[in-house]
């Protein structure tokens, strides 16, 4: 069995009378990877977002016009659902943020209070098992054995300034 993962949020943020903040997250997937193979009596859960809250544009100092800037940051959930190990990503179509450090403080600083059920590994006596039981939303059954197991996950948030409005595009893919 092959996990492939990709999940898709997109959340707004209100500001100002005069600003417009869109927020719109994007996971990105390893370049080196995009699934795990698993044998038949064995099931994964992937973490379940239980706040995450996109990065806000700063109060101040930001120009009138900003093209399009994406930062990656990668971090770890770890077995208590927690973001940790938060860091700046570089990777193809990832800006290294040095000329927006605001910006990448204020991804950076999102991320870290993220927070998720923790991922799951599952495993079952045999298929027969795994099929009847597993519902996709946990382990379950009555012999299953859960492993809560820390993951690494990546997002891309895209910042932009047009006429004045700003955009945060927060995607995961």
């Amino acid at each position: 069995m092959r996990l492939w993962v990709g999940l898709t949020a997109l959340g707004t943020a209100a500001g100002c009378a005069h600003r417009v903040e869109h927020i719109n997250q994007r996971l990105l997937l390893p370049q080196s990877a995009g699934h795990y193979e698993m044998a038949p009596h064995q099931a994964f859960v992937y973490p379940v977002p239980i706040q995450l809250a996109g990065p806000a544009f700063p109060a101040a100092g930001m120009p009138r016009e900003l093209p399009p800037l994406t930062l990656c940051v990668s971090f770890v959930v770890d077995t208590t659902g927690k973001a940790t190990q938060v860091a700046p990503l570089s990777q193809a179509g990832c800006d290294d943020g040095a000329s927006q450090l605001s910006l990448r403080d204020a991804s950076l600083s999102a991320v870290a209070e993220w927070t998720f059920e923790p991922a799951m590994f599952c495993d079952y006596p045999d298929a027969a098992s795994r099929d009847r039981d597993w519902n996709g939303d946990g382990c379950a059954g009555e012999r299953v054995q859960a492993r809560v197991v820390p993951v690494s996950l990546a997002y891309a948030f895209t910042f932009e300034i047009r006429e004045g409005r700003q955009r945060v595009a927060t995607r995961k893919r």
